[in-house]
Order: C-alpha cells, then sequence, then structure tokens
C-alpha cells in the first residue's frame, strides 16, 4: 500500500480558471475515492482470509487517512463551488461538461465503494457472532 500525501489545491474564487480549480479537485477526489474502493475490496479479502485485526486496522487507518483529505479538500473549495453554483447558467463552453462528468464519476466511484462497505459491514457481522 503506498502512503498518501497531503496535497494544498489553490481553488479560485472566481474568474475562468473557476472550473478548471474545481476540476482539478474533482479529479484529486476521485483519485482518492479510487484508492478507498481498492483498499475496501483490500478489506474484504484480508476478512475473508482470516487477517488479524492488526492487518484490517492498517486497512482502515489508510481509507480513514484517504477520506480525511477529501475532507480538507471539500472544505477548501467550499468557496469555489458556491461561486460555481451562481455563475454556472450563464457559463458554456466545455468546461462545464468536464466538470459534470467529473462529478459524476466521483458519485459513481462513491456509489460503488458504499455497495463493498456494505459487504464489508456483513462479513465483520457474521465474525462477531
Amino acid at each position: 500500500m503506498t502512503p498518501t500525501t497531503c496535497t494544498t489545491v489553490e481553488t479560485p474564487t472566481g474568474g475562468p480558471d473557476l472550473l478548471e480549480g474545481l476540476i482539478h479537485i474533482y479529479g484529486r477526489e476521485r483519485a482518492l475515492y479510487q484508492d478507498v474502493l481498492r483498499l475496501s475490496h483490500e478489506q474484504i479479502e484480508l476478512v475473508r482470509n482470516g487477517e488479524g485485526l492488526p492487518g484490517i486496522r492498517r486497512v482502515l487507518d489508510a481509507k480513514r487517512e484517504r477520506l480525511d483529505e477529501i475532507s480538507r479538500l471539500e472544505e477548501s473549495s467550499a468557496a469555489a463551488r458556491q461561486e460555481w453554483e451562481r455563475l454556472r447558467t450563464g457559463l458554456g463552453g466545455p468546461q462545464p461538461a468536464r466538470l459534470q462528468q467529473s462529478l459524476q464519476a466521483v458519485g459513481e466511484l462513491i456509489e460503488q465503494i458504499l455497495q463493498v462497505e456494505v459487504e464489508n459491514d456483513r462479513l465483520f457481522m457474521s465474525l462477531a457472532r
């Protein structure tokens, strides 16, 4: 497992760079969510293979680190997202479509993660019996 690096992302709050900044942030979030999904699958395999708590804790800690970074990105981009909501009806060109694609990709990853986490919960509950 590769360690995560916390990256500070500057988000413009207006002008033509607003959408590019948001696209960049959502790209970073997508990469982090892909890591979370990979780690969630790894967690399933560890539990199925009878891995002890230290190995499972390592995966849980890694997932938490990525989710914490996503939270920091969301916090730091709040003003830019609000500005985008205000301006979005008047903006044209390819950037709004790219931003929408980024958001859709992040949403799809979140759905996949939730499905895998349901399986993780089921496996943990079966161990508790």
